[in-house]
């Protein structure tokens, strides 16, 4: 078992690296195209790309197309919640998408078959049956890996914005003081923002352009909400609302957010504190514990058996 065990390690190992590789490859020789396009388009002059690039960059999109359709869900991935997930995640890529589909499908397609007959060929001894819950489980671990991947993606940009969200209210609470509306407001701070925590800047940018593009301010502010995944900034667009349709001060407003977010952080912080006692006792019961009863016991067990063992 040991060994079917090591087995599946390597096929899987080696299934996700060529993936990754083949998807590299293919982002790498899209973005070249692309350059090159733009250098002819701007110097008006008419370079023909290498036939042989094209014809390999043109078979690698064909491969990536089909493998991602059998994945695709009938309504497509746009209408699906795999886009607000990538959207969540940060990832805003055109082709994103089809790649993800695309390793989701060799995860859970082409590997089991090509395990199953792997075994078949190189381990005829092993049984029918534990041969079939083998592939069933690779199947079911190619089909799950890709989503673990992009929820642990977006748990970790969550977690960066929520660092830098009261830090960034502060900064507003100075621009609408200054007299500065809450359009106005959002533009300056994406910008401030771009070095400290770009991901919480980009996505205050996109609310930007989304009312300088004449979407609706309430609108733009809910889409901000559900593409942070964020409770603290969803409050925060819900306060946002209020002002704007009340008319009551935005400053003071912004201003009991900030500190209510602060206190927030405050409270995780002390939660996360208090949870080290109940995580410290399993290393303390299976580590420390024997090695100091050794040390605080181990000679007076050793006198009594001497004592014990001596002949009357």
């Amino acid at each position: 078992m040991q060994a079917i065990l090591q087995i599946l390690t390597i096929v899987l190992s080696g299934a996700a690296v060529a993936s990754v590789v083949l998807a590299l490859y293919h982002w790498v020789v899209d973005n070249d195209l692309k350059k090159r396009l733009t250098k002819i388009i701007r110097q008006g002059k008419a370079q023909a790309d290498p036939l042989s690039k094209t014809a390999n960059t043109h078979k690698v999109a064909t491969v990536i197309n089909i493998l991602s359709k059998l994945s695709i869900p009938e309504e497509g991935w746009q209408s699906s919640g795999v886009h607000i997930k990538f959207l969540q995640a940060g990832i805003r890529n055109k082709n994103a998408p089809q790649y993800y589909f695309a390793v989701k499908t060799l995860l859970t397609l082409v590997l089991p078959v090509l395990l199953a007959l792997f075994l078949h060929f190189a381990q005829p001894y092993i049984p029918f049956i534990r041969t079939m819950m083998l592939v069933l489980l690779t199947a079911a671990a190619g089909n799950y890996l890709p989503e673990m991947l992009l929820h642990f993606i977006t748990k970790k940009r969550i977690e960066r914005m929520r660092c830098s969200l009261p830090d960034m209210i502060d900064l507003m609470v100075i621009c609408t003081e200054s007299g500065m509306g809450i359009d106005a407001a959002i533009d300056r701070i994406s910008r401030e923002m771009a070095r400290n925590n770009p991901d919480l800047a980009q996505e205050f940018y996109l609310a930007a352009l989304e009312m300088r593009a004449g979407a609706i301010r309430i609108e733009a502010l809910h889409n901000l909400a559900l593409r942070s995944r964020l409770e603290d900034l969803e409050d925060l667009v819900s306060v946002l609302i209020q002002a704007d349709k009340f008319g009551t001060s935005l400053a003071e407003a912004l201003r009991v957010q900030s500190e209510m977010m602060r206190s927030r952080r405050a409270q995780r912080a002390e939660e996360l504190a208090a949870k080290i006692p109940v995580k410290m006792t399993v290393p303390l019961i299976l580590f420390i514990f024997p090695a100091l009863m050794m040390v605080l016991l181990g000679p007076a067990i050793i006198q009594l058996m001497q004592v014990f063992s001596k002949n009357p």
